[in-house]
């Protein structure tokens, strides 16, 4: 058997866990496939050790739902007197 036949292998099998672990921890699962492939061993133990990404900030959530509400006027004002200051 050829050893490139086996490095290719190993770097498909590294990069596919690589790639199911970040898709588990909402992270980028191609660009660790990458990762997982060109680095093998490092990468998975890498991205076994990151704690799982937050999917938006509390902020980013507030904007797009004043964006969704439509019209002129928030969709959950701070102050219910002056729902235009929103």
């Amino acid at each position: 058997m050829d050893i490139s036949l086996i490095i290719f292998a190993s770097g498909v099998v590294f990069g596919g866990g690589c790639a199911i672990i970040a898709a588990n921890k909402n992270r980028d699962p191609l660009g660790w496939f990458a990762l997982g492939f060109f680095f093998s061993f490092i990468a998975l133990i890498v991205i076994a050790a990151l704690s799982p990404a937050d999917k938006s900030s509390p902020g980013d959530q507030n904007r797009s739902r004043r964006r969704q509400a439509g019209g002129d006027f928030a969709a959950n004002p701070e102050d219910p007197e002056r729902p235009w200051l929103g």
